[in-house]
């Protein structure tokens, strides 16, 4: 998960329009089938454990050692949820989780 995880990283990072999509997908299957179509293969319990740390972080600003092994547990897979968090809008992903969004 967590080369996987770095992908999306660099990917959020380098294309807008890729991280505008990829936030506007309305269910995990959506997700899923795109992240797939890109290169990155998550499961659907993994593409949850990274929205709910995605959410986490923007309500509180950090994730700390409980939520962070529930993603991938590692310091690998911490900072790749910190740089993609930096990396979003916050508050435009939390804005699609409250309406009902992956």
């Amino acid at each position: 998960m967590e080369e996987n995880l770095a992908k999306l990283q660099v990917k959020l990072e380098s294309d807008q329009s890729f991280g505008e999509k990829l936030f506007n997908l309305e269910t995990i299957g959506e997700v899923h089938s795109f992240l797939k179509e890109n290169g990155m293969d998550f499961s659907e319990d993994e593409i949850n454990a990274i929205r709910n740390a995605l959410v986490k972080t923007a309500a509180k600003g950090e994730l700390n050692d409980k939520d962070l092994e529930e993603v991938a547990g590692g310091l690998a897979a911490t900072t790749v949820i910190a740089g993609i968090s930096a990396t979003i809008t916050a508050a435009n992903f939390t804005h699609n989780v409250t309406r009902g969004r992956w």
